[in-house]
């Protein structure tokens, strides 16, 4: 049984709490009846902060009137009456979610509700009831999962990248407080290694990392790695490229002279190449 709450009028009729109760009593005590049936999808899936509908549809012969419609909310062994919709005094909404909740389409065949700006504490159990005159009642429920989006970033690792160093690590990729909880992988042509960190957060969500370890090498200057993050709140999977930066002492080579020089040769020259990263700012020759 619901317990009793202060609602608010939305309708144009008078709203007599102590008649809407009597009704609620009678009506939800008595048995359900084949005759009407309540649907709604056993799971909806919100995502924190942003509007959700919750679908109930109704199935009523035509020798059957709906008396009243309402929705309840499970909490613990309680149940609280979030909204009521009654074609005679028009809809009631409780205190704690009259900013937020409304019916779209109250009717005979339709009690679906829509939630604005979900919170993590709306996830939970929700019942939709419809009383019929004159058979009864019947009612379904659905279960609300909070989703949250990952906030997706990449970090660089603490030292650099040294040609033919040990390995290092490179960067870090983190889905932060997720639920559920993000898939995040490294995409990379090289030989490196990840490692998964999974921390869970007071709030209910996790925070995901991994990190991407790799022994340098000059050869694979400008490479790209790619952080991929896959959740079931973002439409699409997120990716972040990351260029690897490896630092690496000057490759010289010298050119010019091929052991045909001979006295009085005019325009004799030497070039001196050096491939290095950062590149090298001073040349300095000596004989």
């Amino acid at each position: 049984m619901a317990e009793r709450m202060s609602l608010h009028r939305n309708g144009n009729y008078p709203l007599h709490l102590g008649l809407i109760a009597a009704v609620l009593l009678l009506l939800f005590s008595a048995t359900g009846v084949r005759s009407s049936q309540v649907l709604v999808p056993r799971r909806v899936d919100a995502v924190l902060g942003k509007d959700v509908t919750l679908g109930c549809r109704v199935q009523v012969e035509s020798n059957l009137s709906l008396t009243q419609s309402s929705w309840e909310r499970k909490l613990g062994g309680s149940t609280l009456t979030v909204a009521v919709f009654n074609p005679q005094f028009g809809i009631s909404v409780a205190r704690e979610f009259q900013q937020r909740l409304a019916f779209l389409s109250p009717s005979a065949r339709d009690a679906t509700i829509s939630l604005r700006h979900v919170g993590l504490s709306d996830a939970g159990v929700y019942v939709c009831k419809v009383a019929t005159f004159p058979l009864g009642n019947a009612q379904a429920s659905l279960t609300l999962h909070v989703m949250v989006e990952p906030k997706v970033f990449v970090s660089a690792g603490a030292g650099p990248l040294l040609d033919g160093g040990n390995d290092t690590l490179v960067a870090t990729c983190t889905a932060e407080r997720a639920r559920p909880p993000a898939q995040v992988v490294w995409e990379s042509g090289l030989s490196g290694r990840s490692e998964v960190r999974v921390e869970e957060e007071p709030n209910g969500t996790t925070t995901t990392q991994v990190r991407y370890t790799w022994q340098p090498d000059r050869h694979a200057q400008g490479h790209a790695l790619t952080c991929v993050v896959t959740h079931p709140a973002l439409q699409k999977d997120f990716r972040i490229p990351y260029l690897i930066n490896v630092q690496a002492a000057p490759d010289i080579v010298l050119e010019g002279y091929h052991g045909n020089w001979f006295v009085g040769q005019e325009n004799a020259q030497l070039q001196c190449r050096a491939e290095a990263n950062p590149p090298p700012r001073h040349f300095t020759w000596t004989r």
